[in-house]
């Protein structure tokens, strides 16, 4: 039986994976803070006979640094960045086969003006040490030799990320009634949940396709477009003021994936309205 341990378990993406994987017939070792295999990732001997002892022929790496407002420029990437390097080099000397990393949408170039989707083989040049770091572990890992494929995540949402995040955050003020203070609006986005996200993930852990591949739906929905879908799903309207703060210049404009490699997996189509009734039945 194939072995596949996965870092990063407990969290927003790790733990939707982990049902996935089983089904696909792997025997799964999830390792994080709240995991019943704990392993501290930044203790590169410990990592080290984690694989000694699991010999995984799979490893599927969610764990990075991720404090909301904060991650795009710590100094914990760097951090992370030699512990992935050191994770990936222990699981290929203890006779692992296959790594997938995760990876995110900040490693494209974003200073663009086009409203075409995004192909795995556009320019990259990623303006934050979030977004380099990230890059340079994907570049680092392709010339390792090993097989592996890099999962580039767009815009997720779902239980348990920050409040102050953009789908939490206008959730909340509709069914408070407070006023939800935006940007302009127009600014057009790829959504896709975290539980989605996880199935897709693991059906990339599981196929043969190799390097960069986009995890996203596919579909670009302005945040004003978005406004009446969070009415919809929470029965209440949502006074969204938009224009009240102003758009961040380093924004693009137009963030929407092309997702040509992931559909060729034969995922079912994301649905965007039945995964925020999922997501605010949380909230009540």
């Amino acid at each position: 039986m194939s072995r596949i341990l996965v870092t990063g378990a407990s969290g927003l993406i790790g733990r939707h994976t982990l049902a996935h994987l089983v089904g696909a017939g792997f025997e799964v070792h999830a390792v994080g803070r709240s995991t019943a295999e704990p392993l501290d990732l930044l203790n590169t001997a410990a990592v080290r006979a984690a694989m000694a002892r699991i010999r995984p022929t799979h490893l599927l790496h969610n764990a990075w640094y991720t404090e909301h407002g904060r991650f795009w420029h710590a100094p914990e990437n760097a951090v992370w960045l030699d512990a992935s390097k050191a994770l990936f080099a222990a699981f290929a000397e203890a006779g692992g086969r296959r790594v997938i990393g995760v990876g995110t949408c900040a490693e494209y170039d974003w200073v663009r003006s086009d409203t075409t989707p995004w192909r795995e083989n556009d320019p990259l040049a990623p303006a934050t040490p979030y977004g380099r770091a990230k890059n340079d572990l994907h570049q680092w890992l392709a010339g390792q030799g090993i097989d592996y494929a890099w999962a580039r995540l767009f815009l997720l949402f779902g239980p348990g990320e920050n409040p102050a995040r953009i789908v939490p955050h206008l959730i909340r003020c509709a069914l408070t009634g407070e006023p939800a203070r935006c940007s302009s609006g127009r600014q057009v986005r790829d959504f896709l949940s975290t539980q989605a996200c996880g199935e897709r993930v693991a059906a990339v852990a599981t196929s043969n396709l190799s390097g960069a591949v986009n995890i996203a739906s596919g579909v670009g929905l302005s945040l004003r477009d978005l406004a009446p879908l969070i009415e919809a799903a929470t029965g209440r309207p949502l006074r969204a003021e938009f224009g009240a703060l102003p758009d961040r210049p380093e924004d693009p404009p137009y963030m929407v994936a092309d997702v040509a490699r992931l559909n060729a997996l034969g995922i079912p189509t994301f649905d965007l309205k039945a995964a925020l009734n999922i997501y605010v039945s949380g909230f009540r």
